[in-house]
């Protein structure tokens, strides 16, 4: 029997992932709030599902939740946005060789960059 889960038990189950997955509090705190106001209408008082949904495809892996961060100039208008996106997908996929790889974009830190977070499963090795 498949049991369909409502948008609110799909963040409250992401958050108990990122629990598991981040030891230290400090950092576990800034990554969920750094996922939160993604998934979060602007308000903070609703949940877009569109955007819960890139996150939801960690619940049915086995491991934990990572991240990797990768900075790069916002002001390099040489490139257009489908090609820095392929570049970020293939140095993820570089560092990080996993089926489960998926990401969302940051908000801009400083004046001058633009902050992209890469969030994987990490299995046991």
């Amino acid at each position: 029997m498949n049991i369909i889960m409502t948008p609110t038990q799909k963040y409250n189950d992401l958050k108990a992932l990122v629990k598991r997955s981040y030891a230290e509090e400090k950092e576990r705190n800034e990554i969920w709030e750094y996922i939160a106001g993604y998934i979060l209408s602007p308000d903070r008082t609703q949940i877009q599902e569109d955007r819960l949904e890139d996150f939801t495809e960690f619940l049915c892996h086995e491991g934990r939740l990572a991240h990797i961060d990768i900075v790069v100039n916002a002001l390099d208008t040489t490139k257009c946005d489908d090609e820095r996106c392929n570049l970020f997908v293939y140095a993820i996929e570089k560092a990080y060789p996993n089926p489960w790889a998926s990401f969302c974009y940051g908000e801009t830190i400083g004046t001058s960059q633009e902050l992209t977070r890469f969030f994987y499963i990490e299995t046991e090795k």
